[in-house]
């Protein structure tokens, strides 16, 4: 398993130990989960948390798990089937989406490390001053879970040890910013995110595209030997399908295409030459 702790409100930590060289742990990185919206495909996202609880991985999620746009002052709001879920319908729509998206997530309480806001739940905040990510937290927390209630911007420390080796990575997150039409891909965006900030991974989501690339870096080390290491870059997908058959819909008005659903996996296995080693594959 793992342990995990709120250091600040921006900042976590997760602890894994190693015993052997084959041993594997798991972070699922996931965003744009738009939970409470009626396209939101549940039953995909169940077959991945249930492989994190299998896999006794850290769940962490990283924007937009509420869609949140029904609220009665918000002028993106649209009522009916295709946007409120029935069980989230009014007169307490905060409430409901939070209570309810609570109980579905309990049996994943012990599993769940931390959720960001994305720009919805931002937007509520700013309209309707109800953070709906910190009360959800506070459900979970409940629940006998370990939730935290991340930043937009969000710092993971992750903490690996093998007998009195320790090793550590650190992931930064950002939800995303502009906007991420049928071709856009924002790839250079991870840049800005390089140039601002020091990290091993860095995760970002809000445009419902998917890819995961590495660089490598050259660096001096304390015996003045040249060595690289491999920085990773996480665009994690949604698991909002808009696109459906493509017979029409707002998605389909602006001409934009079906998005890949799912997240990533993060593997961790403890070299004791090379360090913290990972793999990054698609959930």
């Amino acid at each position: 398993m793992f342990t995990s702790k709120r250091v600040s409100r921006n900042v976590q930590e997760i602890r894994f130990d190693f015993p052997t060289t084959k041993t594997r742990h798991h972070i699922l990185a996931l965003s744009d989960l738009h939970f409470d919206n009626p396209s939101c495909n549940r039953e995909l996202l169940k077959e991945h948390l249930d492989e994190a609880k299998k896999r006794k991985a850290a769940i962490c999620v990283f924007g937009d798990f509420f869609c949140c746009m029904a609220g009665s002052y918000d002028p993106r709001k649209s009522r009916g089937p295709a946007a409120v879920r029935p069980e989230d319908d009014y007169p307490d729509y905060f409430d409901r989406i939070v209570n309810n998206a609570a109980k579905w997530w309990k049996p994943y309480a012990k599993n769940l490390v931390v959720v960001c806001p994305g720009n919805h739940e931002t937007a509520i905040l700013k309209r309707q001053e109800i953070d709906l990510i910190d009360r959800f937290a506070m459900k979970m927390r409940d629940f006998g879970g370990i939730t935290a209630a991340g930043g937009y911007g969000n710092f993971i420390r992750v903490l690996g040890n093998r007998y009195s080796t320790r090793f550590s990575n650190t992931i930064y997150s950002h939800h995303g910013y502009g906007a991420g039409g049928a071709w856009g891909r924002q790839t250079t965006a991870f840049l800005k995110y390089l140039e601002q900030v020091e990290a091993d991974i860095y995760i970002a989501g809000h445009i419902h595209k998917k890819e995961t690339f590495p660089i490598e870096r050259a660096y001096l080390n304390k015996s003045n030997n040249v060595r690289t290491k491999s920085i990773h870059f996480i665009r994690c997908g949604t698991y909002k399908n808009e696109f459906k058959d493509g017979a029409g819909g707002w998605a389909i008005e602006k001409g934009i295409g079906p998005r890949p659903l799912g997240g990533y996996w993060i593997e961790f296995n403890a070299d004791p030459d090379a360090g913290m080693k990972r793999k990054i594959y698609e959930a």
